[in-house]
């Protein structure tokens, strides 16, 4: 090549990485269980049994990753025609997806007479939303989960959209905690709340709720938890 490849852009689709390079081609991986992405020092010397993947090389540091299989190099104009990234729904991180586009996918003909605990794991609604967000999702709009978009009122629509997005912010910004501990103490004056507190509900299962002193109760659709509260989310 007459020029080194280089990184243009890195970005993720649900639970894949797209790396796009300079040179009009694309690296779609998927850590599945067993990838991992590694940032080291040049000098830094590795003590492990991984196989190595992929590696971009700067002048102070190195980008790895190790074990993953699922790896893919296209033309960047294909991209969306990958057989895992074509049936996704926008993702939920990216700024395009607002509110306002989670509820039109909501009330949509495709997805409104399927109940919430599905739908909210299924990555052609919204892709990026895993398994503990679901409860959390639905405590923090206060729906329960065997209900559909098609019933609920305009304003418990607005509010699960809304609380789709937010959440899934949230958890992303604190690495996975649901609780925004300096917002949520100071609203609920609750001393339960601590800087340790990761979740509303999610694992909580016979504790009681944050914000009524209720018990959190657990059940399992198609094998997956799903926690509530039965006071809060009537």
């Amino acid at each position: 090549s007459e020029f080194p490849i280089m990184v243009l852009d890195v970005y993720s689709r649900s639970k894949a990485m797209v790396i796009k390079l300079n040179n009009g081609q694309s690296i779609i991986s998927h850590n599945q269980l067993y990838g991992k992405w590694t940032i080291n020092k040049l000098e830094t010397k590795l003590k492990n049994n991984r196989v190595l993947r992929i590696e971009f090389i700067t002048e102070t540091h190195a980008v790895r990753l190790w074990s993953a299989t699922n790896i893919m190099l296209i033309d960047s104009t294909e991209e969306e025609s990958h057989k895992y990234i074509s049936n996704l729904g926008p993702d939920i991180l990216d700024n395009k997806t607002d509110g306002s586009k989670v509820l039109n996918r909501l009330i949509s003909k495709k997805f409104k007479k399927r109940s919430l605990s599905s739908l909210l794991l299924d990555q052609s609604f919204i892709a990026g939303l895993g398994n503990y967000l679901r409860s959390e999702i639905l405590f923090d709009s206060k729906i329960m989960h065997h209900r559909k978009p098609i019933d609920l009122s305009t304003a418990e629509v607005e509010k699960l959209s809304n609380s789709i997005k937010s959440i899934s912010i949230v958890a992303y910004v604190l690495k996975g905690k649901t609780i925004d501990f300096k917002l949520k103490s100071s609203t609920y004056h609750d001393l339960s709340i601590s800087s340790r507190s990761r979740f509303w509900v999610f694992d909580r299962e016979n504790k009681k709720c944050y914000v009524c002193t209720n018990i959190i109760n657990k059940v399992k659709v198609s094998n997956r938890r799903i926690y509530f509260c039965p006071n809060c989310q009537k």
